[in-house]
């Protein structure tokens, strides 16, 4: 996978997920055979996702391409880049000092104090605040609790499920079929353990907060559209009622908001 550079990660994840969209609507196959194709594809993905994990992530939380926050990242990275090739010589921790007592004298202090400023602090409104503060340097306190080595393993092992579930959740169907129960609440089991696992890491980055919430809400949607809980409970017993009371099932609007939801439920959207 060397010749799989950077730059062709996320178009090489969106080919594989086009190539099962099209198995699965336009190759006219069972469903056994659906579900064959699509392990075979979600092994490639999982070769193409550690690739990004080892080269992009670096085997921390690794961010999706839809994060709106992921190119905040690389800015921020390159402000600091550039702020540490032309200031890098700047000391950048304060000299330790009785956090309590510098409060306390702030409090009593009406004019900024020249013995607790030491060229460190500046005058920001009515409040001396961290000259470091208003310089683009990540919070190195948090980083340093994020690449702490607990912390790590928890999202090491969070993401070696997350990346394994896929494959796990599609074997499962080929063992147990589309029907059962089992592949459903095994996936589901899957992501418990990873939310437990990684229940309130560290974190240092906005893409990284937002990397969990969205995953919170992907795995919300998939589990009420997942077969067999969306045809045999959700559909069936919830939307074909809810809708009859305001619309007949030959109406056009119920017809187009029940294929919507139909489409949205598809096989390979839900892997």
């Amino acid at each position: 996978m060397q010749f799989l550079q950077k730059q062709h990660i996320p178009k090489a994840i969106q080919i594989i997920q086009v190539i099962e969209f099209l198995t699965e609507y336009f190759g006219k196959l069972p469903e056994k055979r659906i579900y064959q194709n699509f392990l075979i594809l979600e092994f490639l993905k999982l070769f193409v996702k550690l690739r990004k994990w080892h080269i992009i992530d670096k085997y921390g939380l690794m961010i999706s391409n839809n994060n709106k926050f992921g190119e905040a990242d690389h800015r921020e990275d390159s402000a600091v880049n550039l702020f540490l090739e032309k200031w890098g010589g700047l000391q950048k921790d304060s000299p330790v000092m009785d956090i309590k007592l510098a409060k306390e004298q702030l409090q009593k202090a009406i004019e900024p104090m020249p013995e607790f400023n030491q060229g460190l602090y500046d005058i920001i409104g009515d409040k001396q605040v961290s000259i470091i503060k208003t310089l683009p340097i990540p919070n190195d306190l948090k980083k340093r609790d994020y690449e702490s080595q607990f912390n790590i393993l928890r999202i090491q092992i969070g993401e070696i499920l997350y990346l394994l579930r896929p494959l796990i959740y599609c074997s499962c169907i080929l063992k147990f079929g589309t029907r059962s129960y089992s592949p459903y609440l095994i996936s589901l089991s899957i992501d418990i353990l990873r939310f437990l696992i990684q229940f309130k890491i560290q974190i240092f980055r906005k893409s990284q907060e937002e990397e969990l919430n969205l995953r919170a809400k992907d795995a919300i949607i998939c589990y009420i559209l997942r077969n067999p809980f969306y045809t045999q409970i959700l559909k069936q017993k919830c939307l074909n009622k809810i809708l009859g009371v305001f619309l007949k099932e030959e109406n056009i609007l119920h017809r187009i908001v029940i294929g919507l939801l139909d489409l949205r439920s598809s096989k390979c959207l839900l892997l």
